[in-house]
This record gives structure tokens, C-alpha cells and sequence, in this order.
């Protein structure tokens, strides 16, 4: 029998992350560990019942907290680093966690997986991305059970999160989603586009903690399946990722090998990805 696989759609009652919601959802939960298990959560996040659902399915989405019976509702290590640091999500070295996290996390944001990691498409319109992507969750999932308006409507909640352009006229208009910064999808019209990210705007720390990530329990990797899932996640170019490759070697954190065509990578001084997160925020205080 095959194993059964899980999977996520919506969760986000169609509201696409806005500004400050997980600012709030960090704080109440760390004052209340039974923020969401009550019927309080709307009154204490100052939303209406089901954006409580929507902030919390965005904080399970992103990794930022732990659930269980027992414990209730805790910030995971990623969210307490966060909310020590960051806590207004000012800093894009943050969103780039987030959406590292986002895009890696097949159970709870199962379509934004597949999007990231499996959609080869560089332009498409929504219908495209339907039917693209349709059949990657019957790949996955190994059955074509899920209700085509479901996963429509995370394809329209993804494509807002990303595409949607600030309304500079208003910067406290809180439908803004902070992931647009990010700068990975870009709309014309009808027509989304994946772009490269402003370089600018992403540094060797973000590359670092994937790498920190991928390494877990490897003694190398080969560039090739470095690039593939780093160019992937990031919209970025074999020749971007490489250069980040080598940045990272002179700083001895990894040694790069292409030497006799043999194109590997080797952890040296690789911190765990907690680490990196840390040390990221003490060297930019």
C-alpha cells in the first residue's frame, strides 16, 4: 500500500498575509498559549474570527509555531529568534526566512511546494498555473481528489502574497503583503512572470542558512542539485547561485570543489541554521 501523504489546501479562509498580522500573532501567542484554542483570539488580535484562522494558518505555514495537545500553541525556535530580533518583520532578511520556509513546507502550504519547487513555467496566466499545477499535486499526492476551487483559491492567494504591488499612496493600507517585497513575481496584465530578485535586496546570509539547511546529515552535495533547489526557491541563475558559492567559500563557511569536473560542495565551518539566523541578526543590530 502506498504511504499516505500530507497535504494541505487553503487554511487561509482566502485572505492572503497582510501587514502586521504576524507581528500581532507572534506577541499574543507568547503572552497566550491558548490563543487559538479558545474564543479569544479575535479579540486579543483585534480581527474577526476568521482572520484568527487565516493568522494562524499563516504562522504554521511559515514554521513560526509549535502546537499540541499538551502545550497548546508555542513559538517554534524560528519564531522566538524573530520575535527577539525582528518582530516587525522590518529587516527583508526576515521575509527571506519566511519564505524559505513557505516554500519548503509540503504539508502545510503544499501548493506553494509545488509552485517553488516543481513549476518549471518562467509565464503563465492563472489558468496555466492551474492546470500546471493540478498535476503536480496528483503527482504528489498520488490521487486527483482535491477539489479544483480549492486549489484555485491558493493559487490566487499565492499570486496576490507575491505580485501584488504596495499602494504607495496609502503605506499603512493593510492589505499589503509583506512577501511582495521579495520582488519573485511580477504581473502585466493578465501574465505573471518569475524574476530574479532585486540582488540588492538578497545577501549571502539568505544562501547561507539554505545551504545550512541542505546540509543536514550530508557530507557533500553536488553543485548541480545546489543550484537546481537554490535557483528554484529564489528565481535565481545557476551563475547568481554559483557566485554566491564562492563568496561563501572564501569566508571558509564551505569548500567548493571543481576540480577534475568533479563540482562539489563540502560544509567547513557550516553553522546549524539557527545559528546562522542568530548570527545574521548580531552582525546587523
Amino acid at each position: 500500500m502506498a504511504e499516505k501523504v500530507s497535504y494541505k489546501l487553503k487554511g487561509h479562509e482566502k485572505f492572503p498575509l497582510r501587514e502586521g498580522w504576524l507581528n500581532k500573532g507572534l506577541l499574543c501567542v507568547k503572552e497566550d498559549n491558548k490563543l487559538f484554542s479558545g474564543f479569544e483570539g479575535a479579540d486579543k488580535l483585534g480581527v474577526g474570527s476568521n482572520m484568527v484562522k487565516a493568522i494562524r494558518h499563516w504562522m504554521q505555514a511559515f514554521n513560526l509555531i509549535d502546537e499540541s495537545q499538551r502545550d497548546g500553541t508555542r513559538l517554534s525556535e524560528l519564531g522566538e529568534i524573530i520575535a527577539d530580533n525582528d518582530i516587525n518583520f522590518e529587516d527583508i532578511f526576515t521575509l527571506w526566512l519566511l519564505h524559505s520556509n513557505i516554500a519548503k513546507n509540503k504539508e502545510r502550504s503544499t501548493i506553494w511546494y509545488l509552485f517553488f519547487n516543481k513549476c518549471e513555467a518562467e509565464e503563465f496566466k492563472k489558468d496555466d498555473l492551474f492546470h500546471l499545477l493540478k498535476k503536480e499535486l496528483f503527482k504528489y499526492i498520488g490521487n486527483d481528489n482535491s477539489p479544483d476551487s480549492s486549489i484555485k483559491d491558493d493559487i490566487d492567494v499565492l499570486l496576490n502574497m507575491y505580485s501584488k504591488s504596495r499602494n504607495n499612496d496609502d503605506p499603512e493600507d493593510k492589505n499589503n503583503c509583506p512577501m511582495a517585497a521579495l520582488g519573485l513575481i511580477k504581473k502585466e496584465q493578465e501574465v505573471y512572470f518569475k524574476q530574479q530578485p532585486d540582488l540588492r535586496k538578497i545577501s549571502k546570509w539568505v544562501i547561507l542558512y539554505e545551504l545550512s539547511d541542505m546540509f543536514i546529515g550530508e557530507a557533500s552535495l553536488s553543485i548541480e542539485k545546489i543550484a537546481e533547489e537554490i535557483s528554484n526557491i529564489y528565481h535565481l541563475t545557476r551563475v547568481t547561485v554559483n557566485g554566491f558559492l564562492d563568496t561563501l567559500d572564501n569566508m571558509e563557511y564551505i569548500k567548493v570543489d571543481r576540480t577534475a569536473g568533479l563540482d562539489i560542495v563540502y560544509p567547513v565551518n557550516l553553522l546549524q541554521p539557527a545559528e546562522v539566523i542568530k548570527e545574521y541578526y548580531r552582525q546587523h543590530k
